[in-house]
């Protein structure tokens, strides 16, 4: 039998390379390592230095892939159980410290048992998620005002209400590095806001330089919610990436979250495959 055999690469560049097709035959889950890497490529910062970019592969193709960023979770591909075994026991023996995991949940359960063994730290769920893809021109939902770019004069408000975002779900990540990503969001202008009589509501993408998009984060403030303003800049948005060429957009929500499950399936949205966000607890004293 061929053993299997994992490779940590140098850079996001290589990490492509090498995995960009194995992600791309499950690509609206896999879209969350593929776009993250791509933009990497396309627009390094610093954030990204100590970036852990791994590949399985077994009989010459790759079968997993992991990526682990600054944002502090590692992110999975679906795999064998060897290989997600192989890639615990190399970030545990690197002395990586991941906050969380992301990804199928039979990939999660795997490695967090090699991951336990090792260093002795359990995981708790925090999300299960579902990921949509979006290949057509999208519905448009109505609702008063319109669609444009933000104003520098409301970046301020803009990143406050980014924050509220981070707050209200209860994602572990760090205020400072969320404030850096979304500020440089809005130098490259790839945020969008809704105006009906002054800003309600935002959404941002990343595409990485590649044909396709991932469409977050959306949030509408609670004072100006259940009045269609995100289904509404949603659908701008998606119109407008794709006359901008992308064959193809993705999204990711919370299950729990029945409201936004719903907006996106009326605007076109088809759910693709469902993944988990873990928490890992520290060791027992």
């Amino acid at each position: 039998m061929t053993a299997i055999h994992l490779t940590v690469h140098e850079s996001a560049a290589e990490f492509l390379a090498a995995a960009g097709a194995f992600l791309n035959l499950s690509e609206a889950e896999n879209s969350i390592v593929s776009i993250s890497a791509a933009r990497m490529v396309s627009g390094p910062t610093g954030d990204d230095a100590d970036a852990y970019f791994a590949s399985v592969e077994h009989e010459g193709a790759v079968v997993a892939a992991a990526l682990y960023n600054s944002s502090g979770s590692v992110m999975l591909t679906g795999a064998s159980a060897p290989a997600l075994t192989l890639l615990a026991a190399d970030m545990a023996g690197r002395s990586r410290a991941p906050k969380s995991m992301v990804g199928p949940l039979a990939a999660c359960e795997t490695f967090a048992r090699e991951w336990i063994a090792r260093t002795g730290q359990r995981h708790a769920l925090r999300f299960h998620l579902r990921h949509y893809e979006l290949h057509r021109r999208p519905s448009l939902p109505r609702a008063p005002g319109h669609m444009r770019l933000p104003r520098q004069d409301e970046h301020d408000l803009l990143l406050a209400w980014q924050l509220a975002f981070i707050e209200e779900v209860s994602l572990s990540d760090d205020p400072a590095r969320i404030q850096r990503v979304f500020a440089r969001r809005l130098e490259q202008g790839t945020v969008r806001v809704w105006d009906d009589d002054g800003v309600v509501s935002l959404a941002g993408y990343g595409d990485g330089g590649t044909d396709v998009a991932r469409v977050a984060p959306v949030f509408t403030p609670p004072e100006h919610r259940r009045r269609n303003y995100a289904s509404a800049l949603v659908g701008e948005l998606s119109r407008e990436l794709f006359e901008q060429g992308k064959r193809a957009m993705f999204l990711t929500t919370d299950v729990a979250n029945p409201t936004s499950n719903s907006i996106y399936r009326k605007i076109g949205y088809l759910p693709a495959a469902d993944h988990y966000h873990f928490d890992f607890l520290p060791p027992p004293a």
